[in-house]
């Protein structure tokens, strides 16, 4: 009887240990896992009623053993999206919010009777993690005076398990193939006639090339995305043209 006891013991303890573990420890593999959590720059200056407002938002890697690199650039595209004038795309966040915001200072001092604020904000969010990319999608606006504000999306694209940030031929994998399909939607997007040219059509602006993929191409939502900004084809007026793939459409043709 006492050793059937001592056996029912032995199990029982087991029982609480096993518990104990599934509850209070974690797994290597969840350890390594590489999270993501939000920072952020916020800074305003004001001369009289009007003020340059900078606002900067993105998420920062952790976890991984390759965070370091995703973080570098992600924050080499703020550097881009936050830089005013001719300064240094190297130079820490901070540093150029000072510059923008002692530009407007200056620009008030030089022109005191000019109406208005100046703005800049920039968002990034991770907007795509599977075992082989990352992509993170970035929204930006801002405003310096002018007949109307400026505002333009992008996407910094990573390999998920170097940290390395890709380049398009890296992204972009039957080039051919992706043009053919971004011109056919791209099309039934603006409603062009059948039989009509885009250069025919007269809404567009186009290289002597043709067609072309736009810069800012990227995932989003689960689908690939390629994102034509103001400008970029065509007149303000055009607006964004947004072209949504998933991944029965492009099959291989992108790195998924």
């Amino acid at each position: 009887m006492k050793t059937d006891m001592k056996w029912v013991f032995g199990i029982v303890v087991l029982f609480f240990f096993s518990c104990g573990k599934r509850e209070g420890q974690v797994s290597l593999s969840e350890k390594s896992e590489m999270t993501f959590q939000l920072d952020s720059l916020v800074q305003e200056s004001c001369v009289g009623d009007n003020c340059a407002k900078l606002r900067l938002v993105w998420p920062v890697a952790d976890g991984g053993e390759n965070a370091s690199k995703i973080n570098e650039g992600i924050q080499a595209q703020l550097r881009r999206l936050a830089q005013y004038g001719e300064a240094s795309s190297s130079r820490p966040l901070d540093s150029l919010a000072n510059d923008f915001l002692a530009s407007f200072t200056a620009f008030k001092s030089e022109f005191p009777d000019s109406y208005g604020g100046w703005e800049i904000q920039a968002e990034g969010s991770v907007s795509y993690q599977s075992a082989n990319t990352l992509s993170v999608y970035f929204a930006q606006f801002s405003f310096l005076g002018g007949a109307h504000p400026n505002s333009l999306v992008s996407f910094s694209n990573f390999d998920a398990v170097t940290g390395e940030e890709l380049e398009r031929n890296q992204l972009i994998l039957d080039e051919s193939k992706l043009i053919n399909l971004a011109e056919k939607k791209f099309r039934e997007h603006h409603k062009v006639e059948e039989g009509t040219g885009l250069t025919e059509d007269g809404r567009f602006s186009l290289p002597e090339t043709g067609f072309f993929l736009a810069n800012a191409m990227g995932f989003r939502e689960g689908k690939f995305w390629i994102v034509y900004v103001p400008y970029e084809i065509g007149p303000y007026v055009l607006g964004y043209t947004e072209l949504e793939f998933n991944k029965e459409e492009l099959g291989d043709a992108v790195r998924w």
